[in-house]
């Protein structure tokens, strides 16, 4: 009942409807209706009550809709959950009910998590916080390519919906004017023997909507808004990705594209790694996903692990 009160809402966002007219075409009882609106606003859904009007969602109000979405991707993702709130939708979908294809969407996330142990952090209907679960036949030797696969989807989605030219810094963050917009987190299950990857949760943060970030971020992150002033729903974001990604994951066959949207190859670049650091140079990225990088004139693979980079000063 709820959902459909959303859905009646949100196609007349920032206009008042009639309790009335959504007891008559949800056929149940203006108090039934009045129940509903009082938890979905105790829910934090931003809706205007009216004893003469009615009801009115706010017309910023950016609702995400299973429907929508499940019309609009391949089959391959058979199972989409959405939850106002979790801990972490990639912790909720390492459970063994997930299997590949399912997808967990969440509108905010109290304890949203990053690479090595990272908070990121996940504001109500401010982003777009969504894992998913894929059985790749690759082993985790070649897991880099999966997170390369995201970043270019995802870069791809942005780019479709708004005049930006997002980039990736290897291996898993989207950088818009030097601040972070997004991150992706792939956790993977491994056969112990083989090192082959069983299972694979990835888990994806985007910075949508305006928003102002907390002192300890607000030098270092940005959202798509604060960037271009543009609305978009995140649900068409987020079609978008899914059907990227889909499009690209069988033959993985986007390392160009990778290329062309990185922010570091053929940059100068500081390498942190086991609590030391060195100067680099990125040479090339490999067909991997790793970094061919030159460190006193000798060449060298860096792979992700604990490994952090960032463009040198110059």
């Amino acid at each position: 009942m709820e959902n459909a009160i959303l859905e009646m809402l949100s196609k007349e966002k920032g206009n008042y409807i009639s309790g009335q007219m959504m007891s008559n075409q949800l056929q149940v009882s203006r108090t039934t209706i009045s129940k509903h609106i009082k938890k979905l606003i105790d829910k934090g859904y931003d809706i205007q009550s009216s004893t003469r009007k009615g009801y009115c969602l706010h017309k910023d109000s950016d609702i995400i809709f299973i429907n929508h979405i499940q019309n609009q991707i391949p089959n391959f993702y058979k199972n989409i959950e959405y939850y106002d709130e979790v801990p972490s939708t990639n912790n909720l979908m390492k459970g063994t009910q997930y299997r590949q294809g399912d997808v967990v969407i969440a509108d905010y996330q109290s304890h949203g998590r990053g690479r090595n142990g990272r908070s990121f952090h996940s504001p109500k209907e401010k982003g777009l916080y969504f894992s998913f679960v894929i059985e790749p036949q690759l082993t985790i030797y070649d897991s880099l390519k999966i997170t390369a696969l995201c970043a270019v989807s995802l870069v791809k989605a942005i780019m479709n919906n708004y005049p930006l030219e997002p980039s990736i810094k290897w291996v898993n963050d989207i950088i818009l004017n030097n601040k972070k917009v997004a991150g992706i987190l792939c956790e993977a299950a491994l056969e112990m023997n083989t090192a082959q990857i069983q299972k694979m949760v990835i888990g994806i943060g985007l910075n949508v909507h305006k928003q102002e970030f907390p002192d300890n971020l607000k030098d270092i992150a940005t959202s798509l808004e604060n960037e271009c002033d543009v609305f978009v729903e995140r649900e068409k974001i987020m079609i978008d990705f899914l059907n990227y990604f889909y499009d690209h994951y069988n033959h993985l066959s986007f390392m160009d594209d990778y290329k062309k949207y990185s922010c570091i190859l053929h940059q100068d670049i500081i390498v942190y790694q086991n609590n030391e650091s060195y100067n680099a140079y990125v040479l090339d990225i490999n067909d991997d996903a790793s970094l061919k990088i030159l460190v006193d004139n000798k060449e060298k693979n860096l792979n992700s692990g604990e490994i952090t980079i960032r463009k040198a000063e110059s």
